[in-house]
């Protein structure tokens, strides 16, 4: 449960800029304007819509949003809408997560994997939200688990091999390894990803229609490893730096506070 609510709290505060070089398999140029409309901003959009259906405690802004995608999906095969519906479908089980509905969470994560996987022509920024939907998984999977963290770990390489100044691959393992208990390895290697990814920019050319998403979470985590390992000095030297990055940033904000006790 720790473990699920600090997901939570991450997941639920991304920056939402969006850029980066765009990759062949996110190839826009198939699409109409109305589609690309659609499509632009679209990681803000699909945020904004989580933030309404946790206000208002119902999914159907989200679920509008996801039918609006879908339609896009069946009437134009793209690699970039279905990185968008995978995404949308992480933040509709956080949703469900949240209204403890842990059934159907499990059945949304679960079709944001099955988007991914059936996916061809994966580029770096679709292994690294892969290896983020299926880490979320791994709560709803009991012995599995597993296995599915084994997945993740390859997944999150992969993302990393094919672009190395991709933040999100480094981000994405580095969480991983943060959530995973000691007796089985985790705590290794947190630092040194979250560190990486800190360092790298949220896109590497601006584009209105890619993900950003990672770096206030890494910062994020950063922080909460120092203080986890007892090094507070370093902690306020990181917390003090995300938020000159994300000011408005909420979890970095609380973790702040508790600084200071």
């Amino acid at each position: 449960m720790k473990r699920t609510i600090l997901l939570y709290l991450s997941v639920a505060l991304m920056s939402l800029n969006c850029a980066n070089t765009t990759p062949a398999s996110h190839d826009i140029s198939p699409l109409n304007e109305q589609d690309k409309e659609l499509l632009k901003g679209i990681q803000g959009k699909i945020f904004d819509a989580f933030v309404q259906t946790n206000i208002q405690k119902n999914p159907k802004t989200l679920v509008d949003l996801k039918e609006k995608l879908q339609n896009l999906a069946d009437t134009n095969s793209n690699n970039l809408v279905t990185y968008w519906q995978s995404y949308l479908q992480y933040y509709l089980s956080i949703s469900y997560m949240t209204q403890k509905n842990m059934e159907q969470a499990e059945e949304e994560i679960d079709t944001a994997v099955d988007l991914l996987e059936g996916m061809e022509n994966k580029n770096s920024e679709d292994y690294a939200l892969l290896a983020l939907a299926e880490s979320f998984s791994i709560q709803f999977k009991g012995f599995k688990a597993m296995f599915i963290s084994s997945s993740v770990k390859k997944n999150g390489k992969r993302a990393m091999a094919m672009e190395p100044k991709n933040l999100r691959a480094y981000y994405v393992l580095g969480s991983s390894d943060f959530y995973t208990p000691e007796q089985y390895g985790g705590g290794e290697e947190a630092e040194s990803l979250l560190l990486k990814a800190i360092s790298l920019p949220e896109q590497l050319n601006k584009n209105p229609y890619l993900p950003s998403w990672g770096k206030a979470e890494s910062y994020e985590l950063l922080v909460k490893h120092y203080l986890k390992t007892e090094d507070k000095s370093k902690a306020k030297t990181y917390c003090k730096e995300g938020l000159e990055h994300f000011p408005n940033n909420y979890g970095l904000g609380k973790l702040a506070v508790q600084l200071l006790d």
